[in-house]
């Protein structure tokens, strides 16, 4: 059966004006066609239905079976992430990074997981690792975005707005980010400019952070 891995680790971020991280990472998913094993089938059905406990008691039974179970581990990564159960979800995707060590997307997602237990130096410590395996991967960059803007960084935040610009310049999550960090750094109207952009490429972020252009506008009288 081919399957889009539809249900794999998204962490999908939702609405927070005051959370530590907020870009939308593809991290944890493989958007690729795959072949679904036939044994998941049940556990991807319950996911599916919301039955995230009845799912991960079937996938931990197959990873009892086959440790080395990636397509197991994704889902149960993903359940766990669903429950905010995030120190069980940290342990499966070290399972994962055992199975893989070049598996760049298992570190930003330790990155991440580690992000919203509050130990940013293990965050910032797994994106890099990320990069250093693949220069390229711009959640990673996105990641330690966050990191530094909640450390009060805000020229390292910047230059990591600048490395993902490099890369994917339509990634509308990084103008998010940059509106973020010229807001911190007092720069009121450029902050606008960048939330503008972010919803021009992204519609749909404008549900979650417009509410940040209108206080900016409120609060500074900026009109555009």
């Amino acid at each position: 059966m081919i399957w889009r891995w539809c249900v794999g680790l998204t962490l999908l971020m939702v609405g927070n004006v005051q959370a530590q991280f907020e870009f939308e990472p593809e991290a944890l998913s493989d958007s690729s066609v795959v072949v679904l094993a036939p044994e998941l089938q049940g556990s991807v059905s319950a996911l599916e239905m919301g039955d995230v406990v009845g799912a991960i008691v079937e996938l931990q039974d197959i990873v009892r079976r086959d440790a080395t179970h990636g397509q197991a581990l994704r889902l149960l990564a993903s359940a766990y992430l669903k429950l905010k159960d995030y120190t069980q979800a940290i342990a499966t995707c070290r399972q994962l990074v055992g199975i893989d060590s070049t598996d760049t997307s298992m570190r930003v997602a330790l990155g991440y997981l580690y992000q919203q237990l509050g130990d940013l130096s293990q965050a910032e410590q797994y994106y890099k690792e990320a990069l250093m395996l693949d220069a390229r991967v711009v959640q990673a960059y996105q990641g330690l975005g966050w990191v530094y803007l909640y450390r009060g960084e805000l020229e390292k935040a910047l230059d990591m707005v600048t490395e993902t610009t490099e890369r994917a310049h339509e990634y509308a999550p990084n103008y998010i980010l940059m509106g973020r960090t010229l807001t911190a750094q007092g720069f009121f109207e450029d902050a606008v400019i960048a939330y503008n952009r972010a919803f021009a490429l992204q519609s749909s972020l404008r549900d979650t952070y417009g509410i940040l252009l209108q206080e900016l506008r409120l609060r500074h009288g900026i009109k555009r």
